[in-house]
């Protein structure tokens, strides 16, 4: 039930035709606003159905060689589509990490010289990402995932580190203004997706606070699917994740619990919200 990450994937498909595909990027760029965001929802712009099917045992060479290429020779490459919402999330967060410049291989679109694009997502699947999903991102020439894995990576501080080692950053001060602010963005936007009555729980993995905390949710029987946990002893984000606790409860020590929009200050505060017997 706690696990130390929860992976989430939104399914943003693949289509079959090129036209069709042309057609709804024609649209994403010529209307804008609520209007053109219901439109292309009805029309199935926004996320289209998969029509390839994953063939591990026939690898197209000329694809390995691209992809491999591609992440080798840039320090971010996005498997994409131009209209894919979560693609340009994901690239928001790579930009918050340092990375100012993304190679993006966008299915829908023509490249010469590129494999075909079943191909190139067959490898991807196949030898990296388990993913019939778009984005599929790699930093220095390692697998992320998806847009959750690449925010993830954010919000521990992982990729601010592999921009500093990429030499993004000018000085080591930079970096470590870097880290503070993705700590203190890691929790503020955990705590805004706990509204609507979900928990936001950092916790650390022999925190007996912790444990007192996690058999309350236990006790009370929270469902699994509103709890956002992690635990962050690993997270080059923890001292600064710890620092920004303090300034918000008064103290700096783990978990940080957090409940239907609102950074709860104490135990007595979760039991309240949820009602358990653990004291």
């Amino acid at each position: 039930l706690f696990r130390s990450k929860q992976w989430y994937q939104r399914r943003v498909a693949i289509t079959a035709g090129d036209c069709y595909l042309l057609f709804c990027r024609e649209l994403f760029i010529r209307l804008s606003g609520m209007k053109s965001l219901l439109l292309l929802a009805a029309l199935g712009c926004v996320s289209a159905n998969l029509s390839w099917n994953a063939d591990c045992s026939n690898i197209d060479d000329a694809a390995r060689r691209w992809v491999e290429s591609k992440k080798s020779q840039n320090d971010v490459y996005i498997i994409g589509l131009t209209y894919c919402r979560y693609c340009t999330y994901a690239k928001d967060y790579l930009g918050r990490m340092g990375f100012d410049k993304v190679y993006t291989d966008n299915l829908d679109e023509t490249v010469a010289g590129r494999p075909d694009k079943f191909a190139l997502i067959n490898y991807a699947y196949c030898q990296y990402s388990k993913l019939k999903s778009v984005p599929q991102v790699f930093i220095r020439g390692k697998f992320i995932g998806g847009f959750t894995d690449t925010r993830h990576y954010y919000y521990t501080g992982q990729g601010v580190y592999d921009a500093y080692r990429a030499g993004k950053y000018s000085h080591y001060y930079a970096y470590k203004a870097a880290i503070k602010k993705a700590a203190i963005e890691f929790v503020d936007e955990g705590v805004e997706r706990t509204k609507g009555g979900k928990f936001f729980v950092l916790s650390k993995t022999r925190c007996t606070h912790c444990f007192k905390a996690k058999d309350c949710l236990k006790d009370a029987n929270v469902s699994e699917k509103i709890i956002e946990l992690y635990e962050i002893n690993d997270f080059k984000t923890h001292d600064e994740i710890k620092r920004y606790k303090q300034v918000k409860t008064g103290s700096p020590y783990t978990p940080l619990l957090a409940y239907n929009g609102k950074i709860l200050r104490n135990h007595n505060a979760l039991v309240q919200a949820t009602g358990c017997s653990v004291y």
